[in-house]
């Protein structure tokens, strides 16, 4: 074995030790870097997605402005949409100038420059355009609020043009991002790979005092890693959780189950009519009777393992741990009882003036040969039954 002067070891240990310490503030920065770009590029991407549903809301404020016969709701029309207007210009600004005091990384890039600026996009002029028509209409007086008002047929046929290209700058902002953190990332995977070829190269010498410090970013890393998990669960609307949790859960719960022998309840809920609910109250009003249907449903599971999340669209999904016919019936009940009790207007259900929802019951034991899947389809078939049967009601799927 070739043996080294101490004077040698000690100046490779040090030029190893400052080589590690670059990489290692180059890691950092990279890894700050990442979280100031994702973090900003967030910022960003919002702030251009508020801009279509704001332009969505410019034009149906419009629409209910000219047809509004009742000259006070009139006035609150025209306060509203001017209150939009002043948010899509202060939003436009934001985009399109280097407003480093509102998020610190931004500038436009050639492609973002040639989109807002440029033909055939051009989205700087048209947005112009359609902000002017909508601020016109909600400045005329009373006499010109008609179904042929030149504003109002502009903002309904460029509508569908700004949305499309408002769709194309989200999904060109998302794209920027992605490229920046891919960057950074490289830079990240580099530097990581030199220190560690820099430490198996020196021995443990070196390498224990900086893995406790890689362990305790790992560890730092993990827990951040958990939070994102558990708010990437959660339904954004309606805070219970979402299809994604379901699957997990669902899938835990299958196995655990099938080791103890325990019977399994799933129930499908969906609201009547809720397609008419929000063709008659907007969707704004729709988010609201989401939220408050899903609060209703989760306060009326009393038991700390039933389960309640989001399906899709208007449909839930409640789990029940455990739980044999007669148990999953009774709640069933409860839960259509608790819904019915909101007192939620709705003029078009054929059912009943009110919010009210559909459940379909199935009830089954789990085992390693099947997966969840065919209970869930049961539950389906259930409710598609109680809805042929009259909706407001439950049916139990066959065993």
């Amino acid at each position: 074995m070739k043996l080294f002067s101490p004077s040698k070891l000690t100046r490779t240990y040090i030029s190893a030790l400052s080589l590690i310490a670059l990489l290692t503030l180059a890691t950092f920065f990279a890894m700050h870097q990442v979280i100031l770009t994702q973090s900003d590029s967030a910022l960003l991407v919002n702030i251009s997605g508020s801009q279509r549903w704001l332009s969505q809301k410019a034009a149906l404020l419009s629409v209910e402005l000219v047809y509004s016969s009742n000259t006070s709701d009139r006035k609150q029309i025209r306060e509203q949409l001017s209150e939009t207007i002043a948010q899509l210009q202060s939003n436009h600004q934001t985009l399109i100038e280097d407003s480093t005091h509102i998020i610190p990384s931004h500038c436009l890039s050639p492609q973002m420059q040639e989109m807002y600026f440029s033909p055939p996009v051009n989205m700087h002029t048209r947005l112009n355009r359609y902000l002017s028509e909508a601020l016109a209409l909600a400045q005329d007086p009373e006499h010109l609020l008609t179904p042929n008002n030149s504003h109002l047929i502009y903002l309904l046929q460029e509508s569908g043009n700004i949305l499309e290209s408002l769709d194309q700058i989200v999904s060109l902002h998302q794209k920027e991002s992605e490229a920046k953190v891919h960057q950074l990332r490289l830079v990240e995977i580099t530097s990581g790979l030199v220190i560690l070829i820099t430490l198996a190269f020196l021995g443990l010498y070196i390498f224990r005092p900086l893995a406790n410090t890689l362990l305790m970013e790992r560890f730092q890393l993990e827990n951040a890693n958990q939070e994102l998990s558990f708010l990437s669960s959660i339904d954004g609307l309606t805070g219970i959780a979402n299809r994604r949790h379901f699957d997990q859960f669902l899938n835990q719960l299958w196995l655990l189950a099938t080791h103890n022998r325990e019977p399994i309840a799933l129930i499908l809920c969906d609201i009547d009519f809720f397609k008419a609910y929000n063709d008659t109250y907007g969707h704004l009003q729709g988010d609201e009777c989401l939220k408050e249907v899903a609060a209703s449903l989760k306060g009326s599971l009393k038991r700390q393992g039933d389960f309640i999340a989001r399906y899709g669209g208007e449909e839930f999904v409640v789990v029940l741990p455990n739980t044999t016919v007669e148990g999953a019936v009774i709640v069933a009940e409860t839960l259509r009882v608790s819904v019915e009790n909101l007192e939620i207007p709705h003029r078009l259900s054929s059912v009943t003036p009110k919010v009210t929802i559909s459940l379909g019951i199935a009830v089954g034991h789990a085992n390693l040969a099947n997966s969840p899947t065919p209970l869930i389809e049961a539950a389906d078939k259930a409710l598609y039954q109680a809805k042929q049967n009259g909706r407001n009601c439950f049916r139990l799927a066959e065993a």
